[in-house]
């Protein structure tokens, strides 16, 4: 008996540790992917944490994975191409934006404008698909990078339609930080703004994000009514974008249907 409680003992110290270094793995994948160039060890050990050996160790390993590279000539590490492996199974098998990327590309021929799709994501708005505008070459764009969701269409427009519960987990564990003059950062504005979305039907983003960018968005929802997703115009202008709202709402009833 003794034995095996000292055998249990010596796995669930083997296993506590195993998931500690898995955690510190995953920092490390984020503060690389999150960072806007390549860093050094040493940068990324301050951002991610952790001390340098550390840093160090785990690094190397994902190189090896090949989910890190590292330039050979100064060092700097970024995402390696076994990253994009896991994210292209993920996408190509995700329903909800295979179902909605033919209403997207429609969406953009139909209003002229950038259509974007996103889901909210570790308290951020996560870009699953894009079409570019059709004056512009038609690619999927934007999936992958990430907004926060306070300040972007998208994101108003799935918290609108939140259970109480829920938006207030995320109010509570949000920090709402300016991204521009126009964002809005109080707790007690955004909720009005939240209850606005939810008298007009849609989500307004003016020049919240980005200066010069303004967006509507209207939420995709799933067969017991809960907001997944939204599906948004972007451009220069306000005006157009608001124009085509009752198309953009019907893609997304349409989304919402299928999926």
């Amino acid at each position: 008996m003794k034995n095996l409680k000292a055998k249990m003992s010596a796995d669930s110290t083997v296993e506590k540790s195993t998931v500690k270094s898995l955690r510190k793995a995953l920092k490390i994948l984020d503060t690389v992917a999150e960072a806007d160039h390549p860093l050094i060890v040493s940068e990324i050990a301050l951002h991610a944490g952790l001390s340098r050996p550390t840093a160090h160790r785990i690094v190397h390993t994902l190189i090896v994975a090949g989910h890190l590279e590292q330039d050979p000539l100064d060092g700097r590490v970024s995402i390696g191409y076994s990253v994009l492996q896991l994210a292209a199974a993920l996408l190509d098998r995700n329903r909800l934006r295979l179902e909605a990327l033919p209403h997207l590309q429609k969406l953009a021929l139909k209003t002229g404008a950038r259509v974007n799709l996103g889901i909210l994501h570790k308290k951020g708005l996560l870009y699953l698909a894009g079409v570019e505008k059709p004056s512009l070459p038609t690619i999927y764009s934007r999936f992958g990078r990430t907004t926060p969701a306070h300040c972007c269409s998208l994101g108003k427009a799935i918290l609108a339609y939140l259970p109480e519960p829920e938006l207030q987990v995320f109010l509570t564990g949000a920090e709402l930080t300016a991204q521009t003059p126009n964002s809005i950062c109080s707790v007690g504005q955004f909720t009005k703004e939240l209850s606005r979305v939810r008298t007009m039907g849609y989500a307004v983003d003016s020049e919240e994000h980005m200066l010069g960018v303004f967006c509507v968005a209207a939420p995709i929802f799933d067969p017991h009514n809960r907001p997944v997703a939204a599906i948004g115009l972007s451009g220069r202008a306000l005006a157009p974008l608001v124009a085509e709202v009752d198309t953009l709402r019907h893609a997304a009833e349409i989304i919402s249907h299928v999926y």
